[in-house]
């Protein structure tokens, strides 16, 4: 392949639809994931797992990632490699990941189906499944930091719509996340909404949670405040009381009786302020542990 240089664009240009498409199915993919480790760590404890939402996790990995982004994403790096020298050694890396992904993935659909009907350990799953797991998101979390920032400044718009005419780029219907599901991935669909759901709710009770533990806070603090400011206020009149008699009182040594009785009064009130201080203190102690069970409930829930 010839590989003619050239410099990336100096000013930042609005994301290409291209590329925004390729994040937000990054975003899918990892949800799909999410998912998947959920799923391992299932069999890892013990617990139930739908097969069906297993073989569906794995059969959208394989027909959308696989034969849509993974082939889209090689042709937009195809025209990067050729404008870039530095930039081709990455590609190449990642078009060959690409092959290896639908490798594994297609082993673990086996060790899966080995798995159900008992030829395959769950141990020896969970393990493949993590594998193939922190490869892929490995791949993803570089291409989003590596490589499409280099895309994005080196493509012109001339690029672009050069590679929006082929048609292998064009916009293909997500049989997941489209706006109705596939048949073949309504297990899996179902699954996705109860955990989206789920979280919002956990997101709802935690914040909640933080912003009553965040209002209390605050009247603690307030309220610490006013009695502080309450007691410097009586312990300032009280001494100016004080040494208005004592003046009156004995002139010749007021100055002395007067500095022994504002020390006096000085440690009975840094000991107040010093008590207001403490349970202020334990009850700021106690909403923050009332607000993390809180959060912990809502995440056990």
């Amino acid at each position: 392949m010839a590989i003619s240089e050239r410099k990336p664009q100096t000013r930042k240009a609005a994301t290409p639809p291209l590329m925004a498409t390729l994040r937000a199915e990054h975003v899918h993919l990892e949800s799909v994931a999410g998912l998947l480790e959920e799923q391992l760590n299932a069999i890892e404890a013990g617990k139930p797992v739908d097969a069906h939402v297993l073989y569906e996790i794995m059969n959208y990995l394989g027909t959308w990632a696989d034969r849509y982004h993974h082939p889209r994403e090689d042709l937009i790096y195809g025209r990067a490699a050729e404008l870039d020298r530095q930039l081709a050694d990455d590609v190449d890396s990642l078009q060959r990941q690409h092959d290896s992904m639908a490798r594994k993935g297609q082993a673990l659909q086996q060790s899966i189906a080995g798995w159900r009907d008992g030829t395959v350990d769950s141990t020896t799953l969970v393990g493949e499944g993590r594998a193939y797991l922190d490869n892929s998101l490995n791949h993803m979390h570089s291409e989003e930091q590596r490589v499409f920032p280099r895309i994005e400044a080196l493509l012109t718009t001339a690029d672009w719509r050069e590679l929006e005419l082929d048609d292998r780029l064009q916009p293909a219907g997500d049989p997941l996340f489209g706006a109705r599901a596939d048949r073949e991935f309504r297990n899996l669909a179902r699954k996705l909404k109860r955990g989206l759901r789920h979280r919002l709710e956990q997101g709802v009770v935690a914040e909640w949670a933080g912003l009553g533990a965040a209002v209390e806070s605050w009247e603690i603090m307030c309220g610490a405040r006013r009695s502080a400011l309450t007691i410097t206020g009586e312990t300032v009149r009280q001494s100016a009381r004080d040494s208005l008699r004592i003046l009156g009182e004995t002139p010749l040594t007021a100055g002395v009786r007067c500095a022994a009785n504002n020390t006096r009064l000085g440690g009975r009130w840094l000991a107040e302020v010093f008590d207001i201080a403490r349970d202020a203190g334990t009850d700021l102690a106690r909403v923050n542990r009332e607000r993390r069970d809180n959060i912990e409930r809502a995440r056990n829930s």
